[in-house]
């Protein structure tokens, strides 16, 4: 079943909200994370990632639906798809780059 771009904000919004009240990460960190998540289209869990200011293990806890998402996903090999904080970060950080016209070196 196909997710509606609506539903996936409303579940993004849920996350993060979750995770202010959940004190992982401050009021200020999600405002900066929908910022970047409108300026970069990357998903609120891989910028989460990207920036350091959550764990997977966290990402599990407070957004389970992402676990059954990636299940969903898994290959004909059962593999779960990767996503390291390193992919992440040099993805974040070219989004970026190209954003601002400069080098993500």
């Amino acid at each position: 079943m196909e997710k509606s771009p609506q539903n996936q904000d409303g579940r993004a919004a849920e996350l993060l909200s979750a995770l202010v009240e959940g004190k992982v990460i401050s009021g200020a960190q999600a405002n900066v994370v929908e910022n970047d998540h409108a300026s970069t289209g990357m998903a609120i869990e891989d910028i989460l990632i990207a920036r350091g200011w959550v764990k997977e293990e966290q990402l599990a806890t407070y957004a389970p639906w992402l676990a059954e998402s990636e299940n969903n996903q898994k290959g004909a090999s059962g593999a779960k798809p990767s996503r390291t904080f390193e992919e992440n970060l040099k993805k974040y950080r070219s989004l970026l780059a190209e954003m601002l016209g400069e080098s993500s070196e």
